[in-house]
């Protein structure tokens, strides 16, 4: 490979990380700025309703805001089945300065039923006292009451006209707070960007000199043999759909069959409780069969090139990367099904979709870890292929592919929250069906589970693959 080239790769690899890091800050929108504030104030359970609210009774509590933008509040009503009359009047207050007024018909109000008054994001208010001050122009036995909560540990009191009553009105305070990385955005990126470049300078550097670079010795390699990757390729395919008459058709038919056999299994029990739940389910299956197929492919990478190893000098990663460029070309054509169901079945195909590729981007480096792992055990162990077929059927059922995670119980999701596949499949689906990009830590988890596995698989290759030819 010569120099130029060289140059050119580490070029483009810096272009693409310049061009991602700008349409991400765009394509991410408030999702990069905000997201659900981890202190909203949690509605308390109701022991116990205020006077009623008539004409002449005001009734108010004091809070201490803790969410950055507040969104929503919601505060709990009864009528007691009195004959609901009049206006409510519900005002939201800094010491005496009024921030927001909000006015219900109290016919329109149910039997107890939350009351949502929307801020749409009023910010500048956390750690502040804020006062509810809620009146009625009612009747008697036209009015409402508050639900509350008298055991309050808290010692909140409510004023009700001249009556100061311990405990707490049943309210919740929803919102966001704003993410730290949003402020620094073009900061850490500029520094990553400025340790690429140095990474790529000294590796560029080392191999002009005749020393050791790992990364650009790598690249050499494979733009030494990309010709051979390509027959491998080639090879993989053939041999996949030899004396098949669909040939290739089938890895567009195969997603949608699966997708098929188990929404009709499984749509009673989920399609009401998820939203647009074929798609839902198709990108589940197209994302995990990809990862099925490609690391069942790379774990007889090795052990069924033997003849060309033992005889020829070949970087032995080269089988398992062409297994893994393989099943990605076979991901690439499941992809057409996943768009076409999309836009029959109504999802809107938002900007913010372009992201779904970059979920599908560290799942592929994720499964060529996990495959040089396993290709190096199957050279030592070839029990592993009968062992690894039943972990990948307990892997597809730990993942939400045809469930939605909601139904984990809460003493499980730990489970969940350290699977990888259920980062990549779950991220990929905000971004393709709901239109939004997830907040900026999902996109570090992802990319850290696919570095961690790439590195233990690429440590493990490397160290064991002097010894395949003893054991081939």
């Amino acid at each position: 490979m010569t120099k130029e080239n060289l140059k050119k790769v580490f070029l483009i690899a810096f272009l693409i990380y310049a061009v991602f890091t700008v349409s991400f800050y765009f394509l991410s929108g408030d999702q990069l700025r905000f997201r659900e504030a981890k202190d909203n104030i949690e509605m308390p359970d109701a022991d116990s309703v205020t006077p009623e609210i008539i004409r002449g009774v005001v009734a108010e509590q004091e809070f201490v805001n803790t969410v950055d933008n507040i969104d929503q509040i919601a505060i709990v009503f009864t009528k007691l089945y009195r004959d609901g009359k009049g206006l409510l009047s519900i005002d939201l207050l800094e010491g005496e300065n009024l921030l927001y007024r909000h006015v219900f018909d109290v016919e329109k109000i149910p039997e107890q039923h939350r009351v949502f008054i929307d801020l749409n994001g009023m910010s500048g208010m956390k750690g502040k006292t804020l006062k509810f001050r809620i009146y009625s122009n009612s009747k008697y036995y036209e009015g409402v009451s508050i639900m509350m909560r008298k055991a309050d540990p808290s010692g909140s009191s409510i004023k009700v006209g001249n009556e100061t009553i311990d405990g707490t009105m049943c309210f919740s305070v929803t919102g966001t707070e704003v993410i730290a990385i949003s402020r620094y955005y073009w900061f850490i990126m500029g520094g990553f960007g400025i340790l690429l470049a140095a990474l790529f300078y000294e590796s560029y550097r080392r191999y002009l000199d005749g020393k050791t670079s790992y990364l650009a010795a790598a690249i050499a390699a494979v733009y030494r043999y990309q010709f051979l990757i390509s027959q491998l390729v080639i090879r993989d395919f053939k041999s996949k759909y030899k004396r098949s008459i669909l040939g290739v058709f089938w890895s567009f038919l195969n997603p949608l069959l699966t997708m098929t056999v188990q929404f009709l299994v499984f749509s009673t029990f989920f399609k009401a409780d998820t939203q647009n739940y074929p798609v839902y389910l198709l990108s589940g299956v197209v994302c995990f069969s990809f990862f099925n197929e490609c690391t069942t492919m790379c774990l007889s990478s090795i052990s069924g090139n033997a003849r060309l190893i033992t005889k020829v000098y070949i970087p032995k990663y080269i089988f398992p990367l062409a297994r893994t460029i393989s099943s990605s070309v076979n991901l690439g054509i499941s992809l057409i099904p996943l768009l076409l169901a999309s836009l029959v079945l109504g999802v809107a195909i938002k900007p913010q979709a372009i992201l779904f590729f970059y979920f599908l981007a560290c799942l592929i480096v994720f499964s060529l870890g996990v495959g040089l792992f396993l290709s190096a055990l199957m050279v030592f162990f070839r029990d592993i292929q009968f062992l690894w077929s039943v972990l990948t059927q307990i892997w597809m059922y730990a993942t939400p592919i045809f469930y939605p995670a909601e139904i984990i119980p809460d003493k499980y999701k730990f489970i969940v929250r350290f699977n990888p596949l259920y980062h990549f499949i779950g991220n990929a689906r905000t971004c393709l069906i709901s239109g939004i990009s997830p907040e900026p830590r999902a996109y570090i988890f992802c990319l850290l589970f696919a570095l961690i596995s790439l590195f233990i698989g690429a440590y493990t290759f490397k160290k064991t693959q002097d010894k395949f030819a003893l054991y081939l």
